[in-house]
């Protein structure tokens, strides 16, 4: 195969509900939505991607109709008889007519891998230099309101295997939001491993004691405790922790902000992801860059389908140095997928797809169950 080109880009937005709700610092979430990238190429196969915005555009400042817009009137007709091979070239034309948009850009990007994958008959973790790992340990994030409720599915999900926890935080105020985690760590148990994300919703001094008093009760993990601005005041925060490591999530997007990082010591460890990244070889970016810098590397998750968890999987299986596991549950958090078999999960660790592309098929009459409207390239 010399050449591979697009034919043709289709999107769909589809909504899918969750098995329970799902907190965010400023809000809670009962579905969560999706775009279906379609890449079309001369070969006759399809490519799948996913867009996602975590919980909506407050986080990502990219909403799903948002990228259905720029993928269908300006990436588009800038791809269309382009080499899916030809990654560089067309990462530099999405650039060309767009700025930004990275988690759109990341779906097409994926889709393209895919499409790659399926033509040449491997895993897309041997286009991005190979898997060094099969299974990956998903920490379980937390949710809910009642802390009884809370603890109950911590201890349900510890007995299925997940290695370690995580809660949110950011919601209360400071002083209730630290007491409640007290307790829901008192009901769940000391010994295990906790990391807590207030979504960068403290200011630097109240961090300060938040911290100190995290790091007092065994938390292993803060993730972004300011905001994402704040590189000095996240510096300052590293240099105060002693076995407490400072992670950063959306101070750390790209490969430029993994550099900023590592010159800054602005945190201990970051949290890659594909779509805050730009794209699967974007995201290895970053953590190739924040590893050879001396951070660890965490799989963050978007709470995505098994099409964006399958792909996530295989960026986190190529970076040998990703030893912090990974957050991918939201297969787990979704009452229904768009595949016609979801990813696997075994004893709290997630498999590795191995068959060709992503390893995942799309499932059209979920797609047509769960999809909000018809696209005008439907037709």
């Amino acid at each position: 195969m010399s050449t591979l080109r697009i034919t043709k880009l289709r999107t769909t937005i589809v909504d899918l509900p969750t098995s329970r709700p799902h907190r965010f610092v400023n809000h809670e979430i009962y579905h969560q939505s999706y775009l279906l990238v379609e890449v079309h190429t001369d070969a006759g196969v399809i490519g799948i991607g996913e867009g996602v915005s975590p919980g909506g555009p407050w986080w990502s400042g990219e909403s799903i109709e948002g990228q259905q817009q720029l993928i269908e009137v300006y990436l588009a007709p800038a791809l269309v008889g382009m080499d899916c091979l030809a990654l560089p070239l067309i990462r530099s034309a999405m650039d060309r007519v767009s700025h930004g948009n990275e988690f759109a850009k990341a779906a097409v990007e994926m889709a393209l891998l895919d499409a790659t994958g399926r033509v040449l008959g491997v895993p897309v973790h041997r286009l991005l230099g190979g898997a060094a790992r099969t299974r990956i340990p998903v920490r379980w994030a937390l949710s809910g309101s009642g802390e009884q409720e809370v603890a109950d599915e911590a201890i349900e999900r510890l007995g299925q295997g997940h290695p370690a926890l995580k809660l949110k935080l950011g919601a209360l105020p400071p002083d209730e939001d630290l007491k409640r985690a007290a307790r829901l760590i008192a009901k769940i148990g000391t010994e295990h491993d906790y990391l807590v994300d207030p979504n960068g919703s403290w200011d630097y001094r109240t961090a300060v004691s938040c911290v100190q008093r995290l790091e007092a009760m065994g938390v292993s993990v803060v993730e972004q405790p300011i905001d994402r601005r704040d590189v000095a005041g996240m510096a300052s925060l590293v240099e105060r922790t002693g076995s407490l490591r400072i992670m950063a999530d959306e101070s750390v997007c790209r490969a430029v902000d993994a550099m900023s990082a590592v010159t800054a010591r602005s945190c201990d460890s970051v949290s890659v992801k594909i779509g805050k990244a730009g794209g699967l070889r974007a995201a290895v970016e970053v953590a190739t860059i924040a590893s050879h810098g001396g951070l660890r590397c965490y799989g963050g998750t978007a709470i995505e389908t098994s099409i964006g968890t399958a792909a996530a999987a295989h960026v986190f299986a190529s970076v040998p140095e990703l030893d912090m596991g990974c957050e991918l549950i939201g297969p787990l958090l979704l009452r229904d997928d768009l595949t016609v078999a979801p990813v696997r999960y075994e004893n709290g660790r997630l498999v590795v797809p191995e068959g060709p592309g992503l390893g995942v098929d799309l499932d059209r009459d979920k797609v047509d169950k769960y999809r909000r409207h018809r696209t005008a390239s439907d037709g």
